[in-house]
């Protein structure tokens, strides 16, 4: 019998659970993570897990479900609760888990987004699942990711980064830098302090100035974060915070005090956690990709493993084409300036 159920976020035990059924889960699906999310902007919509069961095969998605009629766009235009459109949280997404029969999954989940008014969703696909090679959807890839592989002897892993990373590693620790871990948020405060003020230095978008009670809700993923930062002179001089699952390590955020740049503690910071990555067993650490499209922040990280370019694949589908037409009616009916080649096209 083909199940789709839903667990809504309230049901944290329930939610997690089920994530941690999975031996190889990944730590975007984890209650907290998309908790964080909806606590931090209501327009991120509800967070919802969706579990699949069919025989043998079991999967799960996270997606955030969002109520059309609250898009500023087409305010008043339609009523509250009668269609909703889904997306991925930031980071990574789609169905995980342990599936043969891809058609079947398609079709049954095709056909419960349709019943539930679904209009259309749109996905961030997972670096390490295939479930993207079996989507029913429109696939596509713009940017590129950094994927450090850990899957080898420290001495090769060294060996494997670009030699000014190892030159700048040496420096930093002939200039005395130290580096502290701890995963109970401790230096919380000096972590938003030195993260606010790269986010405004590198220009980021106010959707990424994240609250202080964000991180607070990430910090109660016990055993799947941990934050890392370097020291000058007793002093916090880098920072950054490192999510994992059962396999995977993923460079969240953080940054570095501009006046210290020339103590090298980025790439120290960076090595340091590829180090405790590598120890702790996990397979590979996600450096992810730049602001823009193979930007200098992606160059940056490419560094660290030039030979671990890999392609980052979105996902979009329409479920009710009629519906998705009328919304994008309503929405050039404003006349408003349009994002071009925004999804969904009614949010552009």
């Amino acid at each position: 019998m083909t199940i789709i159920e839903e667990i809504h976020v309230e049901e944290t035990e329930r939610w997690n659970t089920l994530v941690h059924l999975f031996p190889d889960y990944e730590v975007f699906y984890l209650n907290e993570y998309a908790r964080a999310f909806m606590q931090e902007d209501t327009k991120n919509g509800e967070p919802v897990l969706l579990y699949y069961e069919n025989g043998e095969d079991r999967a799960l998605n996270v997606v955030f479900k969002r109520d059309i009629s609250k898009e500023e766009k087409l305010a008043g235009n339609i009523g509250p609760n009668q269609y909703f459109d889904l997306i991925s949280p930031y980071g990574y997404g789609g169905f995980w888990g342990n599936v043969k029969e891809y058609a079947a999954l398609n079709q049954a989940y095709e056909a419960y987004c349709i019943s539930q008014g679904y209009v259309c969703e749109f996905v961030r696909f997972t670096l390490f699942g295939d479930y993207r090679e079996h989507y029913s959807g429109e696939v596509t890839t713009r940017t590129h990711n950094v994927v450090r592989t850990l899957k080898m002897p420290l001495e090769e892993l060294w060996m494997d980064v670009k030699q000014k990373v190892r030159k700048n590693v040496k420096r930093a620790k002939k200039n005395g830098l130290k580096l502290v871990m701890e995963n109970t948020g401790t230096h919380l405060n000096e972590f938003l302090d030195i993260y606010y003020s790269t986010m405004e230095r590198s220009g980021a978008e106010g959707e990424f100035y994240f609250s202080k009670q964000f991180f607070e809700t990430l910090n109660q993923m016990e055993g799947n974060f941990m934050y890392f930062y370097a020291l000058y002179e007793e002093q916090i001089v880098s920072a950054e915070l490192v999510l994992y699952g059962a396999r995977n390590a993923y460079s969240y955020l953080g940054g570095t005090r501009k006046e210290f740049f020339e103590v090298r503690p980025n790439d120290y910071l960076k090595f340091e956690i590829i180090k405790w990555a590598h120890e702790k067993g996990l397979r590979n650490f996600v450096l992810g990709g730049g602001y823009g499209a193979d930007d200098g922040i992606f160059q940056y990280k490419a560094c660290l493993a030039p030979k671990g370019i890999v392609d980052f694949y979105i996902g979009r589908k329409i479920f009710d084409q009629e519906i998705y037409d009328m919304l994008t009616n309503l929405r050039d009916r404003e006349g408003a300036e349009k994002k071009i080649g925004y999804f969904p096209e009614y949010r552009a």
